[in-house]
């Protein structure tokens, strides 16, 4: 029996005849003769240091916390009270709707940090209306038991514009103080050159594709029907089986870019707004940024020959297990959008 184990009783009893004069040993052998039970000489002395029958747990020896589980309560209500709340910052919240706790925006960070709550780079989304809701939902339930078969008969197309930069966000590993080390510097280029790239796949291979072309200025209905349309019509002729999918991009819903295809009698499937996280090849843009910056490095600058090239290798490069693993993701992308009842989802 360890010495915490001794009961309230035998404790008090300890401490009684501790204090009438008897010693450890001799309140042990008391014990084992008048009580008929083993108290250890270590017992006793812990009973004694104790100096309680019933001891005080040790608490926190550190500051009183200077906000109360209410006050952290209300903190955390209104932070998911709306969205212009999770938008402001810390020192704000102190200084204006939560003045009243009369704390700083650290003590109201170091709060928050404590309910899981952390500043985060917020996700941008495109807005959706209910409308808008309503038709992704009904698009991810008629489509989420489709097989891969069913998949493989479309023929998905989209735009990206490639600078060869960074295009995510770089963190770097540095020390305090170190921000303006040189190389933990990230250069600001201005104006940087970029090149719009148009390409599309089918299955686990890839379609027709295109490098938009600086005179052609910008992607509109008539450019659209004229340099990208034919290579789409092409493309379904040696495929009859495929359905073209594309956005609602005003270069691709334009009554001329509609009418090209209708002429062509290309078949396109409905496509919900605002839905690019239903688009696979959307997946692809990013896989060849990566491989750009993994090549070439996130800081090179290239000139528009140069980014030609380089673009080219980036969709030559796009593996067919990664388009077939993007096919296989589809169910999983509309039951993502069934669970949000249409709202965002993750991809």
């Amino acid at each position: 029996m360890r010495s915490q184990e001794l009961t309230r009783d035998q404790r008090l009893e300890v401490l009684t005849l501790h204090r009438a004069g008897f010693t450890c040993k001799a309140i042990s052998d008391y014990f084992k003769e008048k009580r008929s039970c083993l108290v250890t000489i270590r017992q006793c002395q812990w009973a004694i240091n104790a100096g309680h029958p019933t001891p005080q747990k040790k608490g926190h020896n550190g500051r009183k916390a200077l906000l109360s589980k209410e006050q952290i309560d209300k903190i955390e209500a209104y932070i998911c009270s709306s969205k212009a709340a999770r938008f402001t910052s810390f020192l704000r919240l102190a200084t204006g709707p939560l003045a009243d706790l009369q704390v700083s925006g650290d003590c109201i960070r170091k709060a928050l940090y404590k309910r899981g709550y952390r500043r985060y780079i917020a996700h941008q989304k495109p807005p959706l209306s209910e409308e808008n809701r309503r038709l992704r939902l009904a698009w991810a339930q008629e489509h989420r038991n489709w097989t891969l078969k069913d998949w493989f008969q479309i023929l998905w197309t989209d735009e990206t514009w490639v600078t060869g930069a960074r295009h995510r966000k770089q963190w770097v590993t540095r020390k305090q103080g170190e921000e303006l080390h040189p190389d933990c510097i990230m250069e600001k280029i201005q104006r940087r050159k970029g090149w719009m790239f148009w390409g599309s796949f089918a299955g686990g291979e890839k379609g027709p594709c295109l490098f938009w072309e600086k005179e052609w200025k910008s992607i509109n209905q008539d450019s659209y029907a004229e340099r990208i349309v034919p290579l789409i019509h092409g493309w379904i002729r040696l495929n009859p089986h495929l359905f073209l999918m594309q956005d609602n991009a005003p270069g691709h819903a334009g009554k001329v870019a509609q009418e090209e295809l209708f002429e062509r009698g290309i078949r396109i499937i409905f496509w919900p707004p605002y839905s690019p996280d239903l688009n696979p090849i959307e997946t692809v843009w990013n896989w060849m940024k990566d491989w750009i910056e993994a090549m070439y490095g996130f800081d090179k600058v290239f000139n528009y020959d140069e980014l030609r090239k380089v673009v080219k290798e980036a969709w030559e490069a796009v593996p067919r297990e990664k388009l077939m693993e993007l096919l296989e993701s589809m169910p999983q992308r509309c039951q993502d959008v069934i669970d949000a009842e249409g709202g965002f989802t993750k991809w």
